[in-house]
């Protein structure tokens, strides 16, 4: 029985893991999106690079979008002159860590195919623009940048030359490069007016936002996007449903809007339906899936909101 028990559960995770691969275009989301692209479109065109940064605290999509735009623009093999050519549009990763130079070109090297990692910083850094150009890149994405900057002098002065470094390579192959990471990014790049004129399309990712009086949030549409996808692809229903005016509140007040937050807490709702084998995902799943002590989410109260009634929750929110 408990065999049994275990395989069905298994099963349900794996029918539900395609739920991670969904992506919503709510309206911050989809305009950040098309803006790196325009960013990347303009440095080609004008042979003038464009870059970005693309700002926000973890959890409200900003690697997401990047995966994305690399799904968008994927590596592909041609034959030019007889030979087999490898053209890299855009590639994106996250900075090594602890990062310098040279760890940050062997990482690029590494994204346009390249594995001969031998030689000086200079010849690494020649054998980079080189194949920057053979593979035709136009978009490279660094995600965590963040993490180069830090209080120790020593760092700041390493993370002044990556910076500086990063800078050049811009100037010198004309590829639009997008700054992923956390909004301090902003701070220590702009101390440097000649870095903030080549990183000045700065875009915001913030977390979801429940509906105002006069303002519209991005919360609804987002969950409703969820439920439709939910119901196409795994036959699962909500009750009530989640872009409700309750439910949506109860998911705001668990989660501060963060978006993997809420998809992690509906997640789990909806793997305690599958596994009590209903078709209906209740309010007491989303109780359950808050109740796990092994699932971090990001509540904006102590009190367990899935079993509040409405008026608690009304208050809590004011």
């Amino acid at each position: 029985m408990r065999r049994l028990i275990s395989m069905n559960s298994n099963k349900n995770i794996e029918t539900l893991s395609k739920l991670r691969n969904f992506i919503c275009h709510h309206s911050d989301f989809s305009k950040a999106l098309t803006a790196i692209d325009e960013c990347m479109q303009m440095s080609y065109m004008d042979n003038r690079p464009i870059g970005s940064l693309l700002l926000g605290a973890g959890g409200v999509g900003k690697s997401t979008i990047c995966k994305l735009i690399k799904s968008r623009h994927k590596p592909y093999k041609c034959i030019e002159d007889n030979f087999e050519k490898l053209i890299v549009p855009a590639f994106y990763f996250p900075v090594p860590s602890p990062i310098t130079i040279k760890s940050l070109a062997i990482r690029m090297l590494e994204e346009l195919g390249c594995t001969d990692h031998k030689g000086t910083s200079e010849q690494l850094n020649y054998r980079l623009r080189i194949l920057l150009k053979e593979c035709k890149t136009q978009l490279i994405m660094l995600d965590e940048f963040h993490h180069i900057y830090s209080s120790s002098a020593q760092k700041n002065k390493s993370s002044e030359n990556v910076a500086n470094w990063i800078k050049t390579l811009a100037d010198e192959t004309k590829i639009s490069i997008c700054l992923v990471g956390l909004p301090t990014i902003q701070d220590n790049l702009f101390i440097d007016s000649q870095l903030a004129r080549r990183f000045s399309c700065v875009l915001q990712l913030k977390p979801l936002t429940l509906n105002l009086k006069d303002q519209s949030g991005t919360l609804n549409p987002f969950l409703k996007q969820t439920s439709s996808y939910i119901a196409k692809n795994f036959n699962l229903t909500f009750d009530p449903e989640i872009y409700s005016r309750d439910l949506s509140k109860r998911i705001f007040l668990a989660t501060s809007g963060y978006q993997a937050y809420v998809m992690q807490l509906i997640y789990q709702s909806c793997l305690s339906a599958m596994s009590n084998n209903r078709v209906v995902v209740s309010m007491g799943d989303f109780h359950t899936a808050y109740a796990l002590k092994s699932i971090l989410y990001k509540p904006q109260t102590k009190k367990d909101i899935f079993l509040l009634n409405s008026s608690q929750i009304t208050e809590i929110l004011i």
